[in-house]
């Protein structure tokens, strides 16, 4: 075998080795569906957001029109924001193994604010 077969096998064999890093998959990954519903304010509600979270990172569901973002603790605690258009909405609150709830903020030209449930859909 030729001297650089020998350095490539060797680094070939290295990198099958080290340990690729992977996102753990949480108890609270998945698909969930949101409903929000307004306590006070100038918003007219309710609405609905479809999210998935993946490693407790919170993305939006693909297709929805509004933009999700934020991270889910081991213990469930959730704190994102959600945004729609100009909107952009403050969330916080705690999921628990199929459902959740909490409490969402919208500051801006309209103020309005209201709870949240969510329930796991897969």
């Amino acid at each position: 075998m030729p001297p650089h077969w020998k350095i490539s096998a060797l680094t070939l064999a290295i990198a099958c080795a080290t340990p690729v890093p992977v996102v753990a998959q949480g108890k609270f990954d998945g698909r969930w569906s949101v409903s929000a519903t307004v306590d006070d304010g100038g918003c007219s509600g309710p609405y609905r957001y479809p999210i998935v979270i993946r490693g407790g990172i919170v993305d939006d569901a693909s297709g929805s029109e509004a933009d999700a973002s934020g991270r889910v603790g081991k213990n469930g605690r959730l704190v994102g924001s959600i945004k729609s258009g100009l909107a952009r909405i403050a969330v916080e609150g705690r999921l628990r193994s199929s459902d959740g709830s909490g409490r969402w903020d919208l500051a801006g030209p309209i103020s309005c604010s209201g709870r949240w449930t969510a329930s796991k859909s897969g």
